[in-house]
């Protein structure tokens, strides 16, 4: 099951060796070349890819800093990447714990390799923001002075939904509408974005073809691919994607409401076949 056409051809954002500036001790953060955020929806496995990436040896990601709670205002460059730097080290230290379950991939330090990319997995309203402040990105760049690159975060809606519903307590047509708001709210970000800064994840992916995905993000981001970590990562993730869809009590005007959703954006399109249907 493979929802990325380019998944395993390494001529799509291949990944690459860069020779990166050495940090100084005027800027520890001086080897730093991109800067990404993950967004998208809740439930999305947006923490799972988050410590992923973290795990490899050039990357430092956050874990919902406070940074991006505040939409990134009255800062600095060296307060962001400072509070990255802990955020990882804290989340880290806690074995990445999330809703009672541990996300750390475990990271070889001795490897040597210069930081060259950091992030965040942001807060889950930044998405909304981030849509509706068309200016946003345009100033953390150049706050930054480095490139911001942009990964979207995706699940199969049902099991969103499903999930959601189950943690908050909001009825199923409720978090359908909160989860295609958040949708729209990314299919226009994408817009605005170059196609080389912007990249879908899919969950399920990266769960059943780790080595193929992690590939495609090293491609992305910049990153060599290190066998260290892949393995690391094989050794985390479930052996098949969670499906917590057949959780809920769906409705048929409800399983309706999510196709027709799933029809307006072409992320989604993977999910339209019947097989990842609730039913």
């Amino acid at each position: 099951m493979t929802f990325s056409d380019n998944l395993l051809d390494p001529t799509v954002n291949p990944p690459k060796l860069v020779q990166a500036t050495e940090c100084t001790t005027l800027d520890p953060h001086a080897s730093v070349q991109t800067f990404f955020l993950i967004i998208g929806n809740a439930r999305s496995g947006s923490t799972l890819l988050g410590s992923v990436i973290d795990g490899h040896p050039q990357a430092i990601i956050a874990n919902e800093t406070i940074a991006s709670s505040t939409f990134w205002r009255n800062t600095t460059r060296a307060a962001i990447l400072d509070e990255i730097q802990e955020n990882s080290r804290l989340n880290r230290e806690s074995s990445r714990t999330s809703e009672g379950y541990s996300y750390l991939v475990k990271k070889r330090a001795d490897l040597g390799c210069t930081v060259l990319v950091m992030g965040d997995k942001t807060w889950n309203p930044a998405t909304l923001l981030l849509h509706g402040d068309h200016q946003l990105l345009d100033r953390l760049r150049a706050l930054l002075g480095i490139p911001i690159k942009i990964i979207h975060a995706i699940r199969n809606p049902f099991d969103v939904i499903a999930t959601m519903h189950a943690r908050s307590g909001a009825t199923i047509r409720n978090r359908i509408a909160w989860y295609f708001m958040h949708c729209e709210a990314v299919a226009a970000i994408r817009e605005r974005m170059s196609p080389e800064l912007y990249l879908d994840n899919y969950h399920e992916d990266l769960v059943l073809s780790a080595e193929g995905t992690l590939l495609r993000l090293c491609g992305f981001l910049g990153l060599s691919v290190i066998p260290e970590h892949t393995q690391a990562v094989k050794e985390l993730i479930f052996v098949t994607p969670k499906q917590t869809r057949a959780s809920a009590l769906w409705r048929p005007d409800e399983v309706q409401l999510v196709l027709d959703g799933i029809a307006r954006f072409n992320f989604l399109s993977p999910y339209a076949d019947r097989l990842c249907t609730a039913k």
